[in-house]
């Protein structure tokens, strides 16, 4: 198969405009799909430490606690780990969902493995 056909497109429209977290869309705490996005983002941050990119990770994480609708649409500044080390990384005040598409776009073209961006993705978007 060739390379450019295993890419998962990112998309932000594709993400749910629920009310849901993104880390949520596919399933809550002890489903298989919380596992994986659990062992993504542990992946990715295995990856991003030694290659300098561990604030994008946060970033990710940060993120995935924003949704589609309401309050939690927008990103907004918080007291956690993930904001502190990803924040600067992030729009506050903006929307989450074309911010999701940029932070996995990054941490793309930074040479992140294509299988945990697949995996966050397919999470957040519950594809």
């Amino acid at each position: 198969m060739a390379k450019s056909s295993s890419v998962v497109a990112l998309v932000a429209s594709a993400l749910p405009t629920s009310g849901t977290q993104y880390r949520l869309t596919s399933g809550g705490t002890g489903t298989p799909a919380a596992s994986a996005y659990l062992q993504a983002t542990r992946a990715l941050a295995a990856w991003a430490r030694p290659a300098g990119h561990a604030g994008l990770v946060h970033a990710l994480v940060h993120l995935g606690w924003c949704s589609g609708s309401g309050a939690r649409a927008i990103v907004r500044a918080a007291n956690s780990a993930a904001f502190k080390h990803g924040g600067v990384h992030l729009e506050v005040g903006k929307p989450a969902a074309e911010q999701v598409v940029t932070i996995l776009t990054a941490l793309r073209e930074a040479g992140a493995p294509e299988e945990q961006v697949a995996t966050v993705w397919k999470t957040f978007t519950g594809a």
